[in-house]
């Protein structure tokens, strides 16, 4: 049963690739971020280290693996990985967005005193994640050979 759930679907679809490669993205901040910073503090104590150009802390790190984790399960299935991909760009754009409005405690959680390298890197993370379910949804279904 749970070599039949952990089997790759080969060869690899775009969206699997898109699931892939976004998750590795979101850990090469996440990974040292946690070392750098591993800081859970919450509220006004809430802290933050610049690690490739954004603000991380244990929170933020803690949320790339969030990201992460669930997406390299979900490239084992091009099913699995479109909608991966669609839900990881949008919750990538959002909190870019909110990474923009807003420098203080986010939540209790997160403080972006450089607020626009969060944002870059939520912007770009989510181009490669949206990549992947356009192609699922818009453009592999036109490939697909008529009757």
């Amino acid at each position: 049963m749970w070599r039949e759930l952990l089997r790759v679907e080969r060869p690899l679809a775009p969206a699997q690739w898109a699931a892939i490669l976004g998750s590795l993205a979101v850990l090469v901040w996440s990974v040292p971020g946690l070392i750098v910073n591993p800081d859970f503090s919450t509220g006004d104590a809430a802290t933050s280290e610049v690690v490739l150009g954004v603000d991380m802390n244990g929170w933020h790190a803690l949320s790339g693996f969030l990201v992460a984790l669930p997406g390299l399960f979900a490239a084992l299935r091009p099913s699995w990985a479109a909608p991966f991909d669609v839900a990881a760009a949008a919750a990538l754009i959002a909190t870019g967005v909110w990474a923009l409005l807003d420098t203080h405690a986010a939540a209790g959680l997160f403080y972006f005193p450089n607020s626009s390298g969060d944002a870059i890197l939520h912007f770009a993370t989510a181009s490669i994640f949206a990549a992947g379910a356009l192609h699922h949804y818009v453009l592999a279904p036109r490939r697909t050979p008529s009757a």
